[in-house]
């Protein structure tokens, strides 16, 4: 799984298209986390697991 902040959509995307994998999902994260709080960023990983779980489940 790929988490991704907001700022380097672009770069993943592109990465993706050049590895063959132009559909390729990845967690999207708001930036910044280095200065987050702790509790902000306990938030953020639920946040992250519950994009992850619906991109690892989806069909």
């Amino acid at each position: 799984m790929v988490l991704c902040t907001e700022p380097f959509i672009v770069t993943a995307k592109n990465i993706a298209r050049v590895m063959g994998l132009p559909d390729y999902p990845f967690v999207v994260l708001d930036h910044p986390i280095g200065s987050r709080t702790p509790r902000e960023i306990e938030q953020k990983a639920e946040q992250a697991a519950d994009q992850a779980e619906r991109i690892l489940l989806r069909d």
